[in-house]
């Protein structure tokens, strides 16, 4: 079995179609090739001192950075990269009002280490939040390849279909299929979906750009927050801000200053005290 694969312009619905049976797409060349370069540019000295290192889960020959929206402006690129939102739209939206990043780092895969346990991205939430197989998706994962993806160099491993599974179904090799892709393409995948991390057996490092969406009523993984301080959100546009966070669920859920947070940033924290609640906003309190 191969992933089902599409170009930038294919039907959205023919994309939603796949990931809706598989709970998993590739989508080809999605980043450019600048952004990509852009973004690993600009954390390249946090590459550089950081160890390939990891525990078990991360296969013990991992470099980890993170806080990406700070230190680059490509991160909010790829994060508000429209077909992304258009497929987060339409799996998040029907169990939220608004959806926000749930992490946004990058990952390097180097040689030497193990597989990473397959896992599901839901399981950071059990067993506080237990999902059914068909319930309502809570996250939408993704992962940009920074270098070409490949059998030879670890490309991540997918199992399509496990997110109908029976959660104590265990997966084979049988089931795994590799995310193999091109530089600036981007596997896509439901976060009740069984994934992870391949073994690196060539002397170059495969970087990998991960993050994903969450609902907008639910924790981050990675706090937004601290990753990303107001001071240097205050610069990002609207769109990236509200993705990071800065925005209220509701008008009761996530505020602060008694208002909406996109209303304290930047210029617009001069014009927030025409943003009060109503209480039509405060009816279901």
């Amino acid at each position: 079995m191969e992933l089902a694969r599409f170009e930038c312009d294919a039907s959205q619905d023919a994309i939603l179609a796949s990931l809706s049976d598989d709970g998993v797409v590739v989508l080809d060349r999605l980043i450019s090739d600048d952004v990509i370069d852009r973004l690993i540019g600009d954390v390249q000295p946090d590459l550089d001192r950081t160890p390939a290192a990891g525990g078990a889960f991360f296969g013990g020959a991992m470099k980890r950075v993170h806080a990406l929206a700070a230190k680059s402006s490509a991160a909010g690129d790829i994060i508000a990269d429209p077909l992304l939102g258009a497929l987060a739209d339409a799996v998040l939206l029907e169990n939220c009002k608004s959806y926000q990043v749930q992490v946004l780092g990058i990952l390097q895969v180097w040689s030497g280490g193990k597989l990473q346990p397959l896992h599901r991205d839901t399981g950071v939430y059990q067993p506080y939040v237990e999902l059914e197989p068909g319930d309502k998706e809570i996250l939408l994962s993704f992962i940009v390849a920074g270098t070409d993806f490949t059998a030879e160099n670890g490309a991540t491993r997918m199992v399509p279909g496990s997110h109908l599974w029976p959660r104590d179904r265990v997966a084979t090799e049988d089931d795994v299929v590799l995310a193999e892709m091109a530089k600036g393409s981007a596997v896509v995948w439901l976060g009740s979906l069984l994934h992870g991390a391949g073994i690196n057996r060539t002397e170059t490092p495969r970087t990998a750009i991960v993050s994903g969406f969450s609902v907008g009523w639910l924790r981050q993984e990675e706090n937004q927050y601290l990753s990303c301080p107001p001071d240097k959100a205050a610069a990002l546009p609207p769109r990236v801000q509200q993705l990071l966070g800065y925005r209220a669920h509701t008008p009761v859920l996530g505020w602060s200053e008694d208002r909406d947070p996109e209303l304290l940033l930047g210029p617009r924290k001069a014009n927030h005290e025409a943003a009060g609640y109503d209480e039509q906003d405060l009816q279901n309190v």
